[in-house]
Formats: structure tokens, sequence, C-alpha cells
């Protein structure tokens, strides 16, 4: 009888031994579910953040593409102004070589 108690005292013991653990693991669970969370939102928040930064790059390669070419236009106005003096100036002499004769 004596021996069947001291097994079933053992047997309590191991079973609150047991539980105890249960409970550590229950809050480390818990504790590990925050974190998942936690990371869930930062990484939505970040993935907001990097849809925004590439809409913005977006707009300035387009922008920086619209530069360059009005930056070619500027150039090929500015040389068709330029033929255009010198052909002013070359019709300005021919006049003026006529009108002179």
């Amino acid at each position: 009888m004596a021996h069947l108690r001291v097994e079933a005292d053992a047997a309590v013991e191991r079973a609150e031994a047991a539980e105890g653990k249960v409970k550590t693991l229950e809050q480390v669970l818990l504790a590990r579910e925050q974190d998942i969370t936690s990371l869930q939102h930062r990484l939505s928040v970040a993935e907001v953040d990097l849809d925004k930064s590439e809409a913005k790059l977006v707009d300035a390669k387009r922008l920086g593409e619209e530069g360059e070419s009005s930056r070619s236009t500027t150039e090929a106005l500015q040389r068709k102004i330029q033929l255009l003096e010198e052909e002013l100036d070359n019709a300005e002499k021919n006049v003026k070589g006529t009108v002179e004769k």
C-alpha cells in the first residue's frame, strides 16, 4: 500500500511538472504569436512604403525621360535658330549687295 502511495505521489509530481511546462510553453507560444503579429504589421507597412517608393521611381524615370526629350528638342531648335540666323545674315548681305549695285 505504501508503495502505491509513493507511486501516486510521484505521478502527481510528474503531472504538476508537466502542467508547469505546458503553462511555460503556452506563454512562449503566446509571445511568439504576438511577435508574428507585430512582424506581419511591420511587413505590411514596409510593403506600402515599397509601393510608394516604386511609384515615385516610375514618376522620376518618366520625368527624366521627358527632360531628356525636352533637352534634345531644345538643342534641335537652337540649331535651327542658328541656321535661320545664318540664312538671314546671308539674305541681308545679298540685299545689301543688291542695293549697293
